[in-house]
């Protein structure tokens, strides 16, 4: 049995690829490297998809058999608040069954370790060798299966990296929240509540099908009704998480949505003049404002490779303040080495009250300053003869032009990112989770981001 692992996981259509058989497969392979490392517990839990929580109960009691002690979530549970589990009862790992924001007919399994973070390329890799040779642990008589309440101490433990006083001494704060059918629900509106806020919550019941979304991520495409409930509602700010709510969307309060590119920026800004220092980690596929910002303040940015396990790398080293990707996904350096959108609608909702005024009009100020980038992204169904043109023209040669313009530099840290200019550069890289080919785009115009992606889609064979 062949199955790998991408940058988050390993995901499969359900069925097809992602069937209860191979998903115990990789339970076996997950309890011997364990055993392997000297750990004998885990947090055990999973998102709001199909078979998920059956999956999650079914794995409890599998590893119990194998001597493990298995706290099971007593319901479905967010990302993060497994990673801040098995950090906090200092477990050997976690077991979650999600597929993060890909499409409703994948269901997957992501593997972290002690730290909490995603695994790196050791534990996956020997995971993986595990699988094809068909391992099966030894079963022993001490195990135990232990239901478990995450969330209540990952609430109480979330105090610490917010300023609970700002939100008590805001006037007002209303705030819609589009949950997206998702394990979020219950988690982030009620923490809201909890510091004095006023919350409507879309999309907040459990639905392997994510109420029709076809891609259920957080991002602009899939946040209309969110944009269109805050301005109908007069809310001071829309945020949203996707299903296992360890990505982030924000709205602002005129309903126009707020990139993450932009919001990291405007968040690095706040807090550093709240006080705080360290390093700024970003993917390479995230905008430079960031940087510009970062760099006002005397912080320095580091850019990493796509992929939370390369940021988390950097949190678990220390001296991190923030570290983020464009794709909706962050944490601050205190925090678990993973992403958490329950985190970053707290610190949004925070930011608004601190200085009593919206986000669109914090990043008005924030672009007038700095100056805006406009960052896009274009995905295409990678089709073998797409694949084999990149792999080709890009990853094995050196483009001297793209879109028309000349090629002055190029960065090969994951993908291949063609600088075309100090303020534009589009990359392009191979999803590790789905089949397809993201192209990425930096300039200081919507118009030009679109001419360059449709440029190079039409270059690709893609019209």
């Amino acid at each position: 049995m062949i199955i790998k692992f991408g940058t988050s996981g390993w995901r499969g259509v359900i069925s097809k690829e992602f069937t209860w058989d191979r998903a115990m497969a990789v339970v076996d392979a997950i309890a011997i490297r364990l055993t392997e490392t000297g750990y004998h517990s885990i947090a055990i839990g999973g998102d709001c998809r199909f078979l998920s929580p059956e999956l999650a109960d079914a794995t409890a009691e599998r590893m119990a058999e194998y001597g493990f002690k298995a706290y099971v979530s007593e319901r479905s549970v967010p990302t993060p608040v497994l990673s801040y589990a098995c950090r906090d009862m200092k477990l050997g790992g976690v077991i979650n069954f999600t597929a993060s924001h890909n499409p409703p007919l994948y269901n997957g399994i992501k593997f972290s370790p002690s730290h909490g973070g995603p695994a790196d390329s050791d534990d996956t890799g020997r995971i993986e060798e595990l699988i094809a040779a068909g391992a099966v642990p030894e079963r022993k008589a001490d195990g135990s299966v232990i239901k478990s309440d995450f969330i209540t101490p990952y609430l109480t433990a979330i105090n610490e990296f917010i300023d609970v006083d700002t939100f008590r001494n805001a006037d007002s704060l209303r705030i819609v929240y589009d949950a997206f059918s998702g394990a979020g629900s219950g988690v982030l509106d009620k923490k809201l509540i909890e510091l004095g806020g006023s919350v409507r919550v879309l999309n907040g019941k459990r639905d392997p099908l994510f109420a029709g979304r076809q891609h259920p991520e957080p991002n602009e495409l899939c946040l209309s009704d969110l944009s269109q409930s805050v301005v109908r509602s007069g809310a001071s700010l829309g945020v949203a998480t996707d299903g296992d709510a360890d990505r982030f969307g924000i709205v602002d309060e005129n309903g126009v949505y707020v990139t993450p590119h932009d919001f990291m920026a405007l968040l690095v800004n706040y807090l550093a003049e709240t006080g705080k220092s360290g390093m700024v980690v970003r993917s390479i596929t995230t905008g430079s404002l960031l940087d510009r910002v970062a760099e006002s303040h005397g912080l320095q940015v580091k850019v990493t490779p796509v992929g939370f396990k390369y940021l988390g790398a950097e949190i678990l080293k220390g001296g991190v303040l923030l570290a983020g990707e464009e794709s909706g996904g962050l944490s601050l350096g205190t925090h678990v080495p993973e992403k958490d959108g329950v985190l970053a609608g707290l610190l949004a909702a925070e930011m608004v009250c601190f200085y009593k005024e919206g986000l669109g009009s914090l990043l008005e100020k924030l672009w007038k300053k700095f100056g805006r980038f406009y960052n896009t992204r274009l995905d295409l169904p990678l089709e073998p003869s797409m694949k084999k043109y990149i792999v080709e023209n890009l990853f094995q040669s050196d483009k001297k032009e793209a879109a028309g313009l000349p090629v002055k530099n190029i960065n090969r840290i994951d993908g291949v990112q063609l600088v075309l200019d100090d303020n534009t550069w589009v990359l392009i890289r191979l999803s590790g989770t789905e089949p397809l080919a993201r192209i990425y785009v930096q300039s200081p115009s919507a118009e030009e981001n679109e001419r360059i992606s449709l440029s190079l889609a039409a270059e690709f064979g893609m019209s």
